[in-house]
């Protein structure tokens, strides 16, 4: 098995459009307990305030680690802020985004009804990441940047017969979500990235929570007979399920030798990332975000017999409160989705 590194960033080979205001910035990780990790939320933070520093940027975290974000908002108000931007550095708005962030942000609200809270949203699927990924794929296999693959045309192609787009599989590994819409855009993303990528095909499972796992998709992309199989973490940071992935792909290796498999790294720190982020904060200092709610099940279990339903669009909403009780227990929880029949019977439920 073989491994890419993340592409470097040079902070002066990026230049972002100016903020309309110098608001403070709250960015939101999810959290690991993962130390690797957790550094890498905070240099990717720590960058981008590089950027630009007009305005405070304060990392913080939604679980698992600190600071927390009671922690950041207490940091704002004690240097006399009161008005925040908020963002959550996601890649999909699944129950973190609509559900868990959202109560802490009513909490701090309760704390500090002096302070306005702008929330912003989620990366998404968006020209920047498609292209980030589409860089990485061309860097691996030895091309120009935005270079397509005509898998007939050998003899123009520097790659070898073995290892040509049409002998390889993409295989694209979501962490996984109880959001079913965020499931959704996984699979979406995949596919966008492989159309007209010239690749055999691509294969979309999950490390975690939902199906099929990433054990699976190893299983349906040898079904393919591919020459290679390329292993996408789509993962913003590094952390336990980076790990992991590349734990369980260096096990595919070697039981069967005969496929050749790479594992790229998660996105890391990149001008792709970054430029999007500051899209996100311009969005939510002149008030434009947009949230796509219509598949939100927790839209459509608050949806009334009318049609009506309380859902709000900005995601100032309250919902039940959701805790790390910081039980660190030595063996691995159970995993409530790990059987597929139970799988359907709940997915669709809202906490």
């Amino acid at each position: 098995m073989s491994t890419a590194n993340t592409i470097d960033f040079t902070p002066d080979s990026l230049s972002l459009p100016p903020l309309p205001l110098q608001r403070p910035l709250l960015m939101i990780g999810h959290g690991t307990r993962d130390e690797d990790g957790r550094q890498a939320f905070l240099d990717f933070a720590q960058a981008y305030q590089a950027l630009d520093p007009s305005r405070p940027v304060l990392p913080c975290f939604l679980e698992l680690t600190g600071p927390t974000i009671q922690e950041g908002v207490d940091q704002c108000v004690a240097q006399g802020y009161t008005e925040l931007s908020v963002l959550p550095i996601l890649l999909f708005a699944a129950r973190h985004n609509k559900f868990d962030v959202t109560n802490e942000l009513d909490r701090a609200r309760a704390k500090h009804p002096q302070v306005k809270f702008h929330y912003g949203r989620h990366f998404g699927i968006t020209p920047g990441i498609l292209e980030l990924w589409r860089d990485r794929l061309a860097a691996l296999d030895g091309l120009p940047q935005e270079q397509q693959v005509n898998p007939l045309d050998v003899e123009r192609s520097n790659l070898q017969p073995s290892t040509l787009r049409q002998d390889t599989v993409l295989l694209f590994v979501g962490r996984g979500s109880s959001d079913p819409d965020a499931n959704g855009d996984v699979y979406k993303m995949a596919r966008v990235l492989w159309e007209g990528s010239g690749y055999q095909t691509v294969e979309t499972c999950f490390i975690g929570i939902t199906h099929p796992r990433l054990e699976e998709g190893f299983r349906r992309a040898r079904l393919y007979q591919p020459k290679r199989i390329i292993v996408l973490p789509y993962f913003l940071f590094t952390g336990a399920l980076v790990k992991k992935i590349f734990d369980i792909t260096a096990q595919q290796q070697e039981k069967y030798p005969e496929i050749s498999m790479t594992c790229l790294p998660e996105m890391g720190i990149q001008s792709q990332l970054l430029s999007i982020l500051r899209e996100r904060e311009i969005e939510t200092q002149l008030g434009q975000v947009q949230m796509n709610c219509e598949m939100c099940k927790f839209r459509l279990a608050a949806v009334g017999k009318d049609g009506a339903h309380g859902h709000s669009h900005d995601h100032n909403h309250q919902h039940g409160h959701h805790h790390d009780h910081g039980h660190h227990h030595s063996h691995p929880a159970p995993d409530p989705y790990a059987d597929l029949g139970q799988y359907h019977q709940r997915i669709w439920k809202a906490p």
